[in-house]
């Protein structure tokens, strides 16, 4: 299932609730006319989608739409999020899903989940499983059924741009899960090696011997893996360090020499690439360090 780029989107929120459904609570095999995320906070439930089967446990959240039928069913005693959305649509305002819901029968519980894909530009095509174990969503659906239920003017472009901003996250860990797979490769001795002494003048040779390869194969492959050549990488590496050390009052000269670069004028010019600020600049402005 094709939705479009990251940054095309245009989520609608049409239906959002925190409620508590006692043990046993089946809601029936149905077919949504939109989109759903139910997000256990504490309890047990199970979801049936066409042909598969889930359980979802406090901290997990499942995704499922109108295109195969489901079912979702209350184990325990179960706190839980609902929040109803299309993808795209050009009104912000919610359409309940209520009236458009139909109701099945078990047998009716046949084929496999969709799985939406989304295009994030520069870094490639990502595909929203049925179940995951998302961190930071509960805040924001936090507020985007407090906005639902207050029905307050422009509501509905509030609950978008909330929306936006919990898909943005959900694919911002789908990235990071995708390079910590990675980071567990062929090439990870060598990442490890890297991270551990970001201040060694580390040669081709030298890492590909790490990992068992010829230089020229272990370059490739390095480059196909993480997108980077070795040399970048670590420059990369000693940058985000950099940063982090600025901001507790490190010497630039002191951080320079620490972190391997040949001169002040060498550090400050790749810093400056990286970041758009030279270090001074970049201490005087006090920004965050990146984790």
């Amino acid at each position: 299932m094709s939705i479009r780029a990251l940054d095309e989107l245009m989520p609608t929120v049409n239906f959002a609730s925190r409620a508590t459904a006692l043990p046993g609570t089946d809601w029936g095999v149905r077919l949504i006319p939109d989109c759903q995320l139910v997000y256990v906070v504490s309890g047990h439930a199970e979801l049936n989608v066409g042909e598969c089967f889930y359980e979802i446990r406090a901290g997990e959240c499942v995704y499922y739409d109108g295109e195969i039928p489901h079912r979702l069913l209350a184990l325990g005693t179960t706190d839980y999020y609902s929040i109803h959305f299309q993808w795209t649509r050009h009104s912000s305002r919610p359409l309940h899903p209520g009236h458009s819901i139909r109701y099945m029968e078990p047998r009716d519980l046949i084929g496999k989940p969709l799985h939406p894909k989304v295009e994030i530009p520069d870094i490639g095509e990502f595909t929203l499983p049925t179940k995951w174990s998302p961190s930071g969503l509960e805040p924001i659906f936090t507020k985007i059924v407090k906005e639902y239920e207050l029905e307050q003017p422009g509501y509905g472009v509030s609950l978008r741009a909330l929306m936006m901003q919990a898909l943005s996250l959900i694919f911002r860990q789908l990235v990071g899960q995708r390079s910590e797979q990675r980071s567990r490769s062929r090439i990870d001795p060598a990442i490890q090696a890297m991270q551990e002494q970001p201040g060694k003048n580390w040669a081709v040779s030298e890492l590909a011997a790490i990992c068992g390869y010829h230089p020229i194969h272990f370059a490739k492959l390095f480059k196909e893996e993480i997108g980077l050549l070795p040399k970048h990488y670590i420059i990369g590496e000693r940058i985000k360090l950099a940063k982090r050390a600025l901001l507790q009052g490190e010497k630039v000269e002191a951080l320079s020499e620490r972190l391997g670069f040949t001169s002040i004028h060498y550090f400050s010019h790749q810093f400056k690439h990286l970041t758009g600020l030279t270090p001074t600049e970049f201490r005087m402005h006090g920004r965050p360090p990146e984790s």
